[in-house]
């Protein structure tokens, strides 16, 4: 009874899919630069500033377009131990990095983003998957 086998559970990706599909903006960013901050227990706090090459969606009135630059901010989470289940963990992105992004306004801080698809904000579109019926 003592050996457990190794468990990493994930939200299953049409999760995902309508997190990404409901997200107010969906762009194609080139990843200027990351800085980030930790402070004692608190989680990694990235600022990373990043060039638009692409805007695929985004609000009525919204007047993003391609060359602008924007800054993105949000927490890493802490180290999970071996087996954990649970949703993707957001990824920690390096500079010169480009890649879709699916993004939301914060609504403390005019003029920055925040990831709105969870650890599925950045990286490959799952705005296809579907809810299995």
């Amino acid at each position: 009874l003592g050996w457990a086998p190794t468990v990493r559970a994930e939200l299953p990706p049409w999760v995902y899919g309508q997190e990404q599909r409901q997200a107010p903006y969906a762009l194609e960013l080139l990843v200027r630069s990351v800085h980030s901050k930790a402070s004692g227990a608190e989680p990694k706090q990235l600022q990373v500033q990043a060039q638009v090459l692409q805007v695929k969606r985004q609000p009525p009135g919204a007047r993003l377009r391609a060359g602008n630059e924007i800054s993105l901010t949000y927490a890493l989470p802490p180290s999970r131990p071996s087996g954990w289940a649970g949703p993707a963990p957001l990824p920690e992105l390096q500079a010169g990095e480009r890649l879709p992004a699916w993004l939301a306004p914060d609504p403390s801080l005019p003029g920055v983003y925040l990831p709105a698809a969870g650890g599925r904000s950045f990286g490959p579109s799952l705005e296809s998957e579907r809810e299995p019926g």
